[in-house]
């Protein structure tokens, strides 16, 4: 695995849409940065368990062995084939317009229903129990490896440090600098609201394109 397509696949889980969505639930809620926390928690001991368990579950298969590792070709057509499906599926799904009604005050029922912690957590650790499709592929490069296991590890939670960056840098930006980042959050989260699904049909695309050329280069 080099490093290049290691940090790639990492960059591009950044953009995943079911991450995307949660960011911009979170962000319209009264206290943004307690509602992601909670999340990210959840989602880290989540992906991170689930993904060593992968690697050292399958460093040892004979499919993952050798220089050019039988498993290696189907996996990544397959799962680029799987992200080009969802990139088109994801582009045909139209917002239904929404029927005119009075203003209201105050947030939506999805937005009071996400704004608690304990359901955050909850969110974070349920939505990320199956790996997604980079990661995936991510997971089978790091056990097929020929490195230490201490150094698979630190490349497991690196990778989903990386892959929860949407999450992690509101938190900071809350922190570091609140007004500002208060001031700055409604144009982010309009542009998310406007662009995520756009977004995430790209980088579907991209990614799913890439893959399938890599697994057949590989046959």
């Amino acid at each position: 695995m080099s490093p290049g397509e290691y940090f790639a696949l990492a960059i591009l889980s950044i953009f995943w849409p079911l991450l995307i969505a949660i960011v911009v639930v979170a962000l319209r809620t009264a206290h943004p940065v307690q509602i992601l926390s909670a999340f990210l928690v959840g989602g880290l001991l989540t992906t991170i368990g689930v993904g060593l368990a992968l690697v050292f579950a399958l460093q040892d298969a004979k499919f993952f062995q050798g220089s050019r590792p039988s498993a290696d070709p189907p996996i990544y057509i397959v799962v680029g084939l799987l992200c080009l499906i969802s990139a088109w599926v994801l582009r045909g799904m139209k917002p239904k317009p929404k029927p005119e009604k009075p203003h209201r005050e105050g947030p939506s029922k999805t937005e009071r229903y996400v704004a608690n912690p304990r359901v955050a957590f909850v969110a974070g650790v349920v939505l990320n129990i199956a790996p997604g499709f980079f990661p995936l592929v991510a997971l089978k490069n790091i056990a097929e490896a020929d490195y230490h296991a201490s150094t698979k590890v630190a490349l497991v939670v690196v990778f989903y440090v990386i892959m929860f960056a949407l999450v992690e840098v509101p938190i900071v930006s809350h922190v570091i600098a609140p007004a500002r980042t208060a001031a700055a959050v409604q144009g982010v989260n309009d542009w998310l609201s406007a662009n995520g699904r756009r977004l995430a049909v790209w980088i579907l695309a991209a990614g799913g394109a890439y893959l399938v050329v890599r697994g057949l280069l590989k046959l």
